[in-house]
């Protein structure tokens, strides 16, 4: 074995490890895991090691004791892993979500999800002017319209999975409150996903179009696939029928990255469609769950890490940094406090709401990650949405229990923390 190859596994195991003890000290402090482990794999990246990876900034080579750390091949190892991570992460999301508050309050899902994502656009078409006239955020050669576009996805994007395993500790994860919450966010961070499309596609009419025409297509395409599936009634054993929902969920990620530029559109609708099925998304939990949380996510964190210097964010910057995260919090908490008293619940359950639908995640960094590599927005701006990915996520629990609100225990389902 190669040095390079052996550096890899190196790195991919002092990733997990990592993560594993950050996720071990949030359990402690009574925060979700995938909160320290977000948190816990900054250190193995430029932040702390210093230097950067190759391809960090689009075009430059890696340098200094992070690029010796984790080198080219090792980088794209990595990648490759966290990629397949991300994506079944995804597709367990698409399992903990029920659509049957759709049919209950479809009315105030979508106020609260067009509100949420509206605030969001508005704060982004605000924010995008001010900070490409400051310089450092957007990179030479993308149109304001595909920056501003790559912003607004990544500050509305919601983390449906972190979200869910708050939900599921305090039992709220199948009140009405919950699935409001969970339906709603879905629902934002799908749009966001295909946001970020159109900005890597050029940010223009013509972008919208044709990420539209191939959409349409694309989910066209898979639910004849689902439907003929269904349809087809044939008896598998178990875990044959895990590993063509896998296999379906890998296969839409890449047909959906070659049609739109974003690969977790398609397992996210197969993960809901599985979701309905009752023992298969059981089955998938089961027999790939640990394996994925506890392994595959965080060496995608560690690849958003190694791919992100916080140090971009100093002194010269802070002051806006800071506003913008205080804002995506504040507004955020606001829209989603107004529109769920609009639909009728109590202040409380009101604030609750705001409280977990402000919460970015993962998928704030998903999509960060994604449109730093397409070139659209700058390593300060990656950092940035990475940093309200983090403090939105840390924030998410504390609001939570200031609301008061406390659900009732109901029998475990599988769920993705």
């Amino acid at each position: 074995m190669s040095s390079d190859w052996l550096l890899a596994l190196l790195g991919l195991a002092l990733i997990v490890a990592v993560a594993q003890l950050g996720g071990a000290i949030a359990g402690r402090l009574r925060q979700p895991r995938i909160v320290g482990e977000m948190l816990a794999v900054v250190i193995v990246g430029p932040t702390v090691l210093g230097g950067q990876v190759a391809g960090m900034i689009p075009g430059q080579d890696g340098r200094g004791l992070v690029a010796d750390v984790f080198p080219q091949t090792s980088v794209a190892l990595l990648t490759i892993v966290g990629g397949l991570g991300l994506v079944l992460y995804v597709l367990l999301v698409g399992i903990t979500i029920d659509l049957a508050p759709l049919r209950r309050r479809a009315g105030a899902i979508g106020l609260t999800a067009t509100v949420v994502a509206g605030s969001m656009v508005a704060l982004a078409l605000v924010a995008g002017p001010l900070l490409t006239s400051a310089g450092g955020w957007k990179p030479a050669g993308v149109t304001q319209g595909a920056f501003v576009i790559a912003l607004a996805a990544g500050l509305a994007a919601s983390g449906v999975p972190v979200v869910a395993r708050i939900l599921e500790e305090r039992s709220l994860l199948r009140s009405e409150l919950g699935a409001l919450v969970i339906v709603a966010a879905a629902i934002v961070t799908g749009g966001a996903l295909i946001a970020s499309a159109v900005a890597i596609g050029g940010g223009d009419a013509g972008a919208g179009g044709r990420v539209a025409v191939r959409l349409g297509a694309g989910l066209a395409a898979l639910a004849l696939v689902l439907a003929i599936v269904r349809a087809a009634r044939i008896s598998l054993p178990r875990p044959a029928v895990v590993a063509a929902v896998l296999a379906l969920a890998v296969l839409s990620a890449v047909a959906g990255d070659a049609l739109i530029s974003s690969a977790l559109i398609g397992p996210l609708v197969i993960g809901v469609a599985v979701g309905a099925g009752g023992g298969t998304a059981a089955a998938v939990e089961r027999l790939v769950g640990v394996v994925v949380r506890r392994v595959l996510l965080p060496v995608f964190l560690g690849v958003a890490a190694l791919h992100t210097d916080l140090r971009e964010l100093g002194p010269a910057v802070f002051a806006p940094v800071a506003a913008l995260v205080v804002a995506v919090i504040a507004v955020k908490l606001a829209a989603g406090y107004a529109t769920a008293r609009a639909a009728g619940f109590r202040r409380g359950e009101a604030t609750a709401i705001g409280a977990l639908l402000q919460c970015g995640g993962t998928m704030t960094i998903a999509i960060s990650l994604d449109v730093l590599q397409a070139g659209v927005i700058g390593a300060r701006m990656h950092a940035t949405l990475t940093l309200i990915g983090l403090v939105t996520t840390v924030v998410a629990g504390p609001l939570l229990r200031r609301s008061g609100v406390v659900g009732v225990a109901v029998p475990a389902t599988p769920t993705t923390p």
